[in-house]
C-alpha cells in the first residue's frame, strides 16, 4: 500500500504581499512559472481587509 494516499500538495505559500493586490495581479506574475489553477488571498474576519498572503495553486502534475 502506498505510504502516502493523498496527492502532493501543488499550492505555493506567498508572504507579504500588498493590501492593494488582486488575484488578478498574482495570476500575471505567477503564470510565467506554469499554469495556475486558483488564487486565494484571504481576508480578516472583522476588517474584510487581505491578511497580507495568497495560495497560489498549480495543477497537479506540473513541476517547477
Amino acid at each position: 500500500m502506498a505510504r502516502y494516499l493523498r496527492p502532493p500538495n501543488t499550492s505555493l505559500f506567498v508572504r507579504n504581499i500588498a493590501d492593494e493586490s488582486r488575484p488578478e495581479d498574482l495570476r500575471r506574475e505567477f503564470g510565467r512559472y506554469g499554469p495556475i489553477v486558483d488564487v486565494y488571498i484571504p481576508l480578516d474576519f472583522y476588517t474584510r481587509r487581505p491578511r497580507g498572503f495568497a495560495y497560489i495553486q498549480y495543477p497537479l502534475f506540473f513541476s517547477f
